[in-house]
């Protein structure tokens, strides 16, 4: 009997994750890249970075891996804090958005 009430227990978390679980909004998402990286990607954040919307889809996933593994994930940790969030297919979806926008 205690079995039976721990599985359905579990399937009982299970089920409610799923149901509130984020849905990946890759327009939603991209406008917050926008707000600093301009509509078309091709503004210097801070006067300081590249313009994005030169970068191969390679080179922004590339880009984005050093910002989750360096200590201090960009300017004031910054752009770690906001990408780390993203599973890696969510990175990657951004990554591919961002190049077909600008190629």
């Amino acid at each position: 009997m205690k079995k039976v009430l721990l599985l359905i227990f579990c399937i009982n978390i299970i089920m409610q994750s799923q149901i509130f679980a984020k849905d990946f909004n890759i327009e939603y998402e991209i406008k917050k890249c926008q707000k600093c990286h301009g509509e078309n990607f091709d503004k210097q954040v801070l006067s300081v970075t590249k313009k994005i919307s030169s970068f191969s889809k390679k080179e922004l996933i590339d880009a984005f891996e050093k910002y989750i593994n360096s200590p201090n994930g960009g300017k004031a940790g910054l752009m770690k804090i906001i990408i780390k969030k993203y599973s890696k297919a969510e990175r990657e979806q951004i990554a591919d958005y961002i190049y077909k926008k600008n190629h």
